[in-house]
């Protein structure tokens, strides 16, 4: 799993005085204290970060994902993707892509939650295809040879799509099954594990007294 962003500094950024620096995620917070040196973000006169770009390999996320998400959050849903299976990570995509759950980082928190709200055919990329295979394998009609060149099996598939509200993906068919959707984080409280994010420390050098005269 991969997902890095490249964040700057948003005052230097808006000055013209462009410098950035990406992170990989999951993170540490040595590794956030380390980036931020870099783009002079100190926590006083330099706090607010921008994030230029995102770089992923699930298909569909980077759309979702905005220019000031919290460092916290993403660390939390990066945190959560790195475990998953291939099968859960192209269930997880698929919904991203269907968007429901899409629409903020705690949808996409929350989704990570609940792949079982999902159901993913990852063959079916079509609607044709899609009618022809529920009604030749799910609904097992017994449909005579001679009649098949008839059937409008496009048709069919658009339709039930429609009634479902599903959405045909890079990875394949899915819709959401109603199963009920837990909202598992709130979007405030993030787990201690996964809160990495703090201004690094300044140093400062103390003050020699001055000599007496």
């Amino acid at each position: 799993m991969k997902l890095n962003a490249t964040i700057a500094n948003l005052r230097l950024f808006n000055s013209g005085l462009y410098k950035d620096v990406t992170i990989s995620f999951p993170t540490t917070t040595e590794k956030i204290h380390s980036a931020l040196r870099k783009i002079a973000i100190d926590g006083r006169e330099n706090k607010e970060i921008l994030i230029t770009q995102y770089e992923t390999d699930i298909k569909g996320l980077a759309t979702h994902l905005g220019e000031y998400e919290d460092i916290d959050e993403l660390n939390y849903l990066a945190s959560r993707l790195t475990g998953f299976s291939p099968y859960e990570m192209a269930v997880f995509s698929a919904a991203v892509q269907h968007g429901e759950y899409s629409n903020s980082m705690q949808d996409l928190i929350n989704l990570s939650y609940n792949l079982d709200c999902f159901t993913l055919y990852p063959d079916i990329m079509d609607a044709e295809t899609y009618g022809r295979t529920l009604m030749e394998d799910i609904e097992e009609l017994e449909i005579p040879e001679e009649v098949k060149p008839y059937i409008d099996y496009e048709a069919y598939g658009e339709d039930r799509r429609i009634n479902e509200g599903g959405d045909f993906t890079a990875l394949g068919y899915v819709l959401n099954n109603r199963t009920p959707f837990k909202d598992v984080y709130d979007g405030f409280a993030i787990p201690k594990e996964y809160a990495v994010f703090s201004y690094p420390f300044r140093t400062i050098s103390p003050r020699l007294p001055e000599a007496s005269a």
